[in-house]
């Protein structure tokens, strides 16, 4: 297979720039119905491997992984076992899917967990910005409540970045589970007909080389989403009501409720089976040319998993992920080969194709804890995840870019292409935590995670709306299909700024650098030396 993929004709295109017909040839093959959705540990996604590791034989680059081009990972598949798993909250049962959304559980069998209930807000915590929502509350042993997300008053990326660590909160302060409750603009970002379909589906994570689990996959027993009605069964002997706790949000970003104990005491009962899945990350490099430098690492990444085969409504059970992430992986293959193609570069530049990107990150995670260089020699990161390509784009959000001098890379490759740069125009999707540049993050090192913007090039907002369109019909649908309409030269054009920034850093004296006082880095790179705003 993998030999009669590096057969297949490269489309050919000048060095100088990237091409659209290679970025959709390359994103047709990749979201063909014969790789049936490339989902984690099938048929279909070993083949999208396959391809993106001939594709970099063809180029010239250097294999990466622990195995050749590959660095398999082994994954604990966790499914429901019973008929129906239900929380128990004073005499009266709630049922996953319709009332809540809670996965299975990390040991197999029939599992019962059972305690009292605390309320805590939005259940954030971060010392160095005087953050404690736990603050007067003793949770130990008990399952927490708190709203989902955070408020709209912090900075986006901090506050989704909190709120994706609020597992990690309670299971320090000595939690058993957490229940989240939906703010409005939660509700109006998701309903619950988007949910309900996650609630038993099977949950990963990954395993060490030596067979064992992260510790942080275990720390809670569970982690659910509550509908409406348990929602406000939650709060019914409380005080403050569940409404008025939502409306007490929405009416102000800066909103911040205090915790509270909560009457009752709510019971989990469910089952969960276990088995073991494989699924690969595929890298390759590009050597550097220059001594001391050459050692260093300049990574670009995309997924290639998506969702596989499901049932839909429709009739089409496959979700082919063109747009997500398909287009994604040909930008980063046509940018290697753009960059293979030109001068030398200083430093060497990582290609880096995650699995498991859509069940948490998990091929990022397993990466960030398992390089296959050391971090330290890593200097940055940009991902290459879903930019809309149905508008001729004129701005982008280059998220995570305040945070390090890549801001600064970034803003002069967009001002020489004449792109402007927009501030995150949807705080409330929490966009700088949902793909993998923010496992590289968490691991310290500066990244970027650059999308098309709300601005099209004839300055209209025609871009934001196809984006606002995206998501609300094909987003994580079998209709993200190559029936879309496609700009293929907007494809290419956001290839050439990739190109262009990759350029950049791999040619700079300095390595990029975290601010000094910035969130991210003091908080995951303490140490790391920092630069003045």
């Amino acid at each position: 297979m993998l030999r009669l993929l590096v057969a297949l004709t490269l489309v050919a295109a000048p060095a100088a720039a990237a091409s659209p017909a290679a970025i959709e040839a390359h994103t047709r093959f990749l979201s063909d119905d014969l790789l049936e959705g490339r989902g984690l540990g099938t048929r279909g996604h070993e083949v999208a491997a396959a391809y993106v590791a001939s594709q970099f034989a063809a180029l010239g680059l250097v294999p990466a992984g622990s195995d050749g081009w590959l660095q398999r990972i082994t994954f604990q598949r966790r499914s429901q076992a019973s008929a129906g798993e239900t929380l128990t909250l004073n005499g009266r049962v709630f049922v996953n899917g319709p009332d809540l959304a809670v996965g299975p559980g990390t040991a197999a069998g029939p599992e019962i967990v059972e305690a009292g209930l605390v309320f805590v807000g939005f259940g954030l915590a971060a010392a160095s910005l005087g953050i404690d929502d736990y603050a007067g509350v003793d949770v130990r042993g008990r399952i927490v409540v708190a709203i989902s997300g955070a408020p709209l008053g912090l900075d986006s990326e901090v506050g989704a970045s909190l709120a994706a660590s609020k597992g990690e909160a309670a299971a320090k302060r000595g939690a058993i589970g957490l229940v989240q409750v939906r703010s409005a603009a939660d509700l109006a970002r998701r309903p619950w007909d988007k949910v309900a379909p996650t609630a038993r589906r099977p949950a990963y994570n990954w395993l060490n080389p030596d067979g064992s689990i992260d510790p942080a996959a275990t720390a809670l027993r569970f982690t659910a989403t509550a509908n409406d009605g348990l929602a406000v069964a939650l709060f019914e002997r409380a005080a403050v009501g569940f409404a008025s706790l939502r409306a007490e949000v929405a009416a102000s970003p800066l909103a911040r409720p205090k915790g509270f104990a909560l009457a009752g005491t709510l019971r989990l009962d469910r089952a969960t089976s276990l088995d073991r899945v494989t699924s690969p990350n595929v890298i390759g490099v590009l050597p550097g040319n220059k001594p001391v430098l050459r050692d260093e690492v300049v990574l670009l990444t995309a997924h290639a998993d998506h969702l596989g085969i499901r049932a839909h409504p429709s009739g089409d059970t496959i979700y082919n992920g063109a747009q997500d992430n398909a287009a994604g992986v040909a930008m980063l293959l046509e940018a290697a080969r753009a960059l293979a193609a030109g001068k030398p570069l200083a430093r060497s530049v990582m290609f880096l194709v995650t699995t498991a990107e859509e069940v948490g990150l998990q091929g990022a995670d397993y990466f960030a804890r398992h390089p296959t260089v050391a971090l330290s020699r890593i200097v940055s990161e940009v991902d290459l995840d879903m930019p809309i390509l149905a508008c001729s784009f004129g701005t982008i959000v280059p998220y995570g870019a305040s945070h390090s001098t890549l801001g600064r890379d970034v803003a002069a490759i967009a001002a020489g292409m004449n792109i402007g740069i927009s501030p995150d125009p949807q705080p409330v999707e929490a966009i700088f935590t949902r793909s993998d540049h923010y496992r590289l993050v968490r691991a310290g090192i500066p990244a970027l995670f650059i999308k098309t913007g709300p601005g099209d090039d004839r300055g209209g907002e025609a871009c934001g709306a196809a984006d606002k369109a995206f998501r609300a019909r094909q987003y994580h649908e079998p209709s993200d299909d190559m029936s879309l309409a496609f700009d293929w030269a907007a494809a290419a054009r956001f290839t050439d700024l990739n190109v262009a920034l990759t350029r950049r850093i791999a040619n700079a004296r300095a390595r990029p650098r975290w601010y000094q006082g910035d969130f991210f880095g003091e908080t995951f790179a303490p140490k790391a030396a920092k630069a003045v705003r």
